[in-house]
């Protein structure tokens, strides 16, 4: 039910051309997203995640209805299509803001790691791929050539390179690395060209899906005990896991030929061509720095021994089951993300005629 109501919120969010029924469905879908990561409210870091989220959520929706009021004030409309003018700077800053919040691009994305930390993986699914979907394509919409989105596109690809690089859990790794994807789906934005934008949903949809696949393969293999040491001789607990799971690791890197090299590839070399040479050129220098810490999860998955704690860990506890759902889903994953590697013009193509249908 919850799943349903935060699908139609973004359904909503998408559509949207008012102002106002646009804060409703951003306020329906972060209502749904707090019930869903506070659902067991036995567990206290969910309960502590759930209020960071809702409280920061809350300070969020303020500043987009503060924007709005002030919008509506001076130019008398809560159409979207005031946001064409080239007036009223500060209240469309303020509505920026506030979805750039939502988005956690930095410097708005402090709350994010914990956020991902106390969520259990289902919740986690969910957090990731559907909120950032419907966000980014009303803010497509809203912010052509913006330059406050193109220093939170900077500042992303910055401070999610190098936060990663310490983590020890991996939902707070991969909360960096949602920071950075950002800052390249941003980056493809902020071109503001069919080509740009294109990259950018392709890029988006690449990224979504390899982490929905590192999710699953969490959920299965360790589950919610996410530090990163737990993940040593996968080689020995599963072949096919650490072989989907390096593919998908690979891919968010950025190692050619897999898919997530070819999307970042798409998103710099359309940024080249419009002249943004010194963003090009930060966001190559971060997907380097992104890559040593993939690269480790790699390391540790295959060569690293378990350690003692870890070996007694797995002879007391119950293994977890793996449910032929979650096998079925992967395997299409990991189907999607060497299909893009064998013939990236199919997807290419079906993102383009969607975007054609909608501009």
């Amino acid at each position: 039910m919850l799943i349903l109501c935060i699908t139609l919120a973004s359904m909503i969010i998408i559509s949207s051309s008012n102002l106002l029924c646009l804060y409703l469905a951003l306020e329906l879908q972060s209502l749904s997203i707090f019930i869903l990561i506070a659902r067991k409210k036995e567990i206290i870091s969910r309960v502590e995640s759930s209020l960071k989220y809702f409280v920061l959520s809350s300070i969020s929706s303020g500043l987009f209805l503060l924007g709005s009021s002030i919008l509506f004030l001076n130019g008398g409309s809560y159409e979207i299509t005031i946001f064409s003018s080239d007036l009223y700077f500060v209240e469309k800053s303020l509505i920026l803001v506030s979805l750039l919040f939502k988005l956690a691009v930095s410097p708005f994305h402090f709350w994010l790691p914990d956020v991902y930390q106390g969520s259990d993986n289902k919740a986690l699914i969910v957090l990731g791929t559907l909120p950032k979907i419907s966000i980014l394509g009303m803010l497509i919409l809203l912010a052509p050539n913006n330059k406050l989105v193109l220093i939170g596109t900077i500042l992303s690809l910055i401070i999610g390179s190098i936060g990663a690089i310490n983590q020890i859990k991996i939902k707070r790794l991969l909360a960096y690395s949602s920071i950075v994807g950002m800052g390249f789906v941003l980056l493809a934005i902020n071109l503001y060209t069919f080509e740009g934008i294109e990259a950018g949903i392709i890029y988006m949809l690449i990224y979504l899906i390899t982490f929905t696949g590192i999710i699953i393969i969490i959920d299965s293999t360790i589950q919610e005990k996410s530090n990163i040491i737990e993940m040593s001789n996968l080689l020995g607990y599963n072949g096919v896991i650490l072989g989907s799971i390096s593919v998908l690791i690979l891919s968010l890197a950025g190692i050619p030929p897999l898919g997530g090299f070819l999307a970042k590839w798409f998103v710099i070399a359309n940024a080249i061509n419009n002249e943004f040479l010194i963003s090009s050129i930060i966001s190559i220098i971060c997907a380097m720095v992104a890559g040593v810490y993939y690269l480790r999860l790699v390391k540790i998955s295959y060569f690293q021994h378990d350690r003692l704690f870890l070996v007694w860990k797995k002879i007391l506890l119950k293994e977890p089951q793996n449910s032929y759902f979650y096998g079925i889903t992967l395997g299409m994953i990991i189907y999607i993300i060497l299909f893009f590697l064998v013939s990236p013009q199919i997807i290419q193509e079906i993102v383009h005629f969607g975007l054609l249908e909608i501009f």
